[in-house]
């Protein structure tokens, strides 16, 4: 999976894995969110979002199980 660098508030990097749908979101508070079943729309919708966290909460962290690292 490819780590990719934000520069957002919250969120330090997002990485994504095609074959299992898992979306990784690293947080700058060290923690690591993978949630389940994230199409690769959803990902792409996520990468092109103006504001990526807003994207984030409003679309990703209350619709897919997660589990934390």
């Amino acid at each position: 999976m490819t780590r990719y660098i934000i520069n957002d508030r919250n969120i330090v990097s997002v990485r994504y894995d095609e074959i299992q749908k898992i979306l990784e979101i690293e947080f700058k508070l060290q923690a690591i969110h993978q949630y389940f079943d994230v199409s690769l729309d959803e990902f792409v919708a996520l990468m092109k979002a103006p504001k990526i966290e807003t994207h984030y909460f409003n679309f990703v962290h209350c619709r897919y199980h997660f589990d934390v690292y």
